[in-house]
């Protein structure tokens, strides 16, 4: 059974994605909303989740998500370990370092 790490994010209201689009090719990782709604892009689709929904993306699955309209939005994500130091570790280092930390974790921006 593989660990996951459950974290609650507060996302303000953002005119684009949070995260560019990317791939994760070793881990799944999930959104539940709390409040608020949360449109999450799955290659060329979009789905949009409320309050009380959520989403499992799995593991070679194109992705990324965005707050709807002037709204902000509370959700719970659940990634594995791995998912989880590669969020920590994008928001520390320089751009021009993140595309070493996206490697090391095997994930990718498309």
């Amino acid at each position: 059974m593989a660990d996951f790490v459950i974290r609650r994010w507060d996302l303000t209201p953002h005119p684009f994605p949070q995260a560019p689009l990317h791939v994760h090719d070793r881990g799944d990782e999930g959104f539940v909303v709390l409040t608020g709604e949360l449109d999450v892009t799955l290659g060329a689709d979009v789905r949009r989740l409320g309050a009380g929904e959520f989403l499992v993306v799995s593991a070679g699955t194109p992705h990324t998500f965005a707050t709807v309209g002037d709204l902000a939005a509370t959700i719970l994500v659940t990634m594995t370990p791995q998912i989880d130091a590669l969020v920590r570790e994008l928001h520390q280092v320089p751009e021009d370092e993140r595309p070493l930390v996206w490697a090391h974790h095997n994930s990718r921006p498309l």
